[in-house]
């Protein structure tokens, strides 16, 4: 499954992608697509998907922004996405991220009672690559997740509003902050689209200390 990312939100046109290798990401973005439409060896199939997206702290990128007329240029960490197949499965993909990143295994009452919520916040060590893809396009992917050494110290707070969206809330919730073409997908899901409904499961926060209490990412 790819884990392709772009440099920014933003679709299309020049962008500045994040330099290749280790860097800090801190999770301020988790977006419920609902169930997609996916291709997978020619077979179409729905597939339940979570978009988590990343600021970077150690990279920045420069922008405007135009307030009451008044143009001003500011500073920004850059930011990568991932799509991912939402679930928490043996063989998932998600699920082998997250332990990385939490550098512990869950345990099978965690994984009865996850919510994805609980990265909202929480740092991690991203190992970025950049790679052009068939079409020519410039992209950079995720590699790893990884839980962040301990010379390191996580940031405590994100620059960006942080955003936690769930299928089940529609156009309400965040969805009306998103950009067109976030929305747009969303509203291609099987809930949304009028396809067909999709049940979701509700879950509660989970402990987060490891074997010897020390507190782990999540």
């Amino acid at each position: 499954m790819s884990l392709t990312i772009s440099a920014t939100e933003s679709k299309g046109g020049d962008r500045q992608l994040p330099e290749a290798g280790a860097t800090t990401g801190v999770c301020f973005s988790i977006v419920d697509l609902g169930t997609q439409k996916t291709n997978w060896d020619g077979e179409e199939k729905w597939t339940p998907k979570v978009r988590l997206s990343f600021e970077l702290p150690e990279q920045t990128i420069e922008g405007e922004v135009t307030e009451n007329g008044k143009t001003t240029k500011v500073t920004k960490p850059m930011i990568v996405s991932m799509e991912l197949t939402r679930s928490l499965g043996e063989r998932a993909t998600l699920r082998k991220h997250l332990e990385t990143w939490r550098g512990q295994a869950f345990t099978s009452k965690e994984l009865s009672a996850f919510n994805l919520k609980n990265l909202l916040g929480k740092a991690a060590m991203l190992t970025l690559v950049n790679k052009t893809s068939q079409a020519g396009r410039e992209y950079c992917s995720i590699q790893g997740l990884a839980k962040l050494p301990k010379s390191v110290k996580a940031p405590t707070t994100t620059e960006n509003d942080q955003v936690f969206y769930e299928i089940e809330e529609g156009k309400g919730g965040a969805f009306a902050n998103m950009p067109e073409w976030l929305q747009g997908k969303i509203l291609e899901s099987k809930e949304l689209s009028g396809a067909a409904s999709a049940p979701q499961g509700k879950a509660a926060p989970v402990d987060n200390k490891d074997v010897d209490g020390n507190t782990m990412p999540f």
